[in-house]
């Protein structure tokens, strides 16, 4: 055989050795990315550490990694990752699906594992429905998912009554509400960032607070100037002029916070760790974490002082005289402008403070997510009644509790529409609300 011949076949076969050795490499590269995928989500799940877990591949589950948390002689969990075929959505590893201790994740609490370890996650619109509850775990995971529900409920609460102490004072809807909710989740972030750089231990209940009480003091006095210097000129213009300038507003803070921060998003480390079992049954066990218990508790406290202020301090009763009559409580010698004023700080305060409760408690913030929560929000007042604190509060939490049970038992994707669909049939039936007062 020639010599030329002989060197063309050895090249060939050498590169068809390559070939087939870096198809090897590749496949087994692949499954190590998916095994380490799955331990960072278990890891993250679980709030322990990865190098806690030992992995192993059962043949008869379909593909599923299963990984197994704690020692050899006593596990203590144990999770289970279905990842994308490796051609649909590219090379990196795509996670389906997620379930813990038997139970899967809902799709929204998937998309944000995604987010917090780096992975894509497979289009809500090409998931399955979420999977059975074991049997036994009806209950457990029924109040498991009505905490869960609560903490989403506080975010919409507090925005919903920013909008109706507006609309009581001003009979105009401030659509910037939804923004001001992101721009408080991003000075979350920053002052966290900013107070750990220089050494500080930002963690616990006092940096909450101080954190909260900063964000909420700043976007305040933000509301203040707005009232002043776009809501009071407009209050006697007749038509839609306040509602635009309020879109107006919140096209503005939406684009001015995007090219501030940039469109990504920020993550933040907890303030708070540790969490306590309330109850178990059947395996799964009701867990409760020291931030879920830190917004409660904030919550009953800014209830305690709401409710004490508005009734018994002169700045409550002059705002109640305005809600119900404006032009009699100024000729009763009432400021109605400085009311309004008031009015517009306090709800703008409201609203930061709720984007700190929420990067607080799940971890994320970014500049687009105020548009559907303000949205959810005011959904949340018209149900209960614009004007209504009562009724603002009680919806928002109507409609996180609605949502977090919604997306666990029946999937997210037609949870929006069922939250509108709710809303609409409650305005058709009862125009100002459930808890509103009819107006002639």
């Amino acid at each position: 055989m020639p010599r030329s011949r002989l060197d063309r076949r050895t090249a060939s076969l050498s590169v068809f050795m390559a070939l087939f050795l870096a198809v090897l490499l590749g496949g087994c590269a692949g499954d190590r990315a998916r095994i380490d995928t799955c331990r960072r989500a278990l890891a993250t799940v679980l709030g322990a550490s990865p190098e806690t877990f030992r992995w192993h591949q059962a043949p008869d589950e379909d593909g599923w990694i299963v990984l197994s948390l704690g020692a050899e002689e006593g596990e203590m969990h144990r999770g289970a990752c279905l990842f994308a075929p490796k051609t649909a959505f590219g090379p990196l590893p795509v996670l389906r699906a997620r379930q813990v201790d038997g139970v899967g994740l809902a799709p929204i609490r998937l998309q944000l594992l995604g987010l917090a370890i780096g992975v894509p996650i497979e289009p809500p619109a090409a998931q399955e429905a979420p999977p059975p509850i074991p049997a036994g775990r009806d209950l457990p995971f029924l109040i498991q998912e009505l905490l869960n529900g609560l903490m989403l409920g506080a975010v919409f609460g507090l925005t919903a009554l920013g909008y109706s102490i507006v609309y009581g004072v001003a009979r105009t809807v401030f659509f910037a509400y939804g923004p001001l909710v992101a721009v408080g989740a991003g000075m979350t972030v920053v002052l966290v960032v900013l107070g750990r750089r220089t050494g500080a231990a930002i963690t616990g209940i006092g940096a909450l607070l101080l954190i909260g009480l900063s964000a909420s003091a700043l976007v305040a006095l933000w509301g203040w100037a707005g009232e002043r210097l776009i809501y009071r000129p407009l209050r006697a213009v007749p038509g839609p002029a306040p509602l635009v300038a309020g879109i107006g507003l919140a096209v503005f803070l939406e684009n001015g916070l995007r090219l501030a921060q940039g469109r990504g998003e920020k993550w933040l480390d907890p303030l708070f760790t540790g969490r306590h079992v309330l109850y178990e049954q059947a395996g799964f066990a009701v867990m409760i974490g020291n931030t879920q218990l830190a917004v409660l508790g904030l919550m009953v406290v800014l209830g305690v002082i709401g409710t004490v202020l508005l009734r018994h301090s002169a700045a409550g009763r002059a705002y109640r005289a305005c809600t119900d009559d404006a032009f009699m409580a100024s000729l009763l010698g009432v400021d109605v402008d400085r009311v309004a004023s008031r009015g517009f700080a306090l709800g703008a305060g409201l609203a930061a403070l709720a984007g700190v409760i929420y990067v607080v408690h799940y971890g994320e913030a970014d500049a687009q997510m105020g548009f559907l929560i303000g949205v959810q929000a005011l959904a949340a007042a018209v149900l209960g009644g614009l004007g209504s604190l009562r009724g603002a509060v009680l919806g928002g939490l109507a409609i996180g509790i609605f949502e977090a049970l919604w997306t666990a038992y029946l999937g997210s994707a037609y949870r929006d529409v069922a939250i509108f669909g709710l809303l609409c049939l409650t305005l058709t039936y009862r125009p100002q609300g459930l808890f509103g007062a009819a107006r002639d």
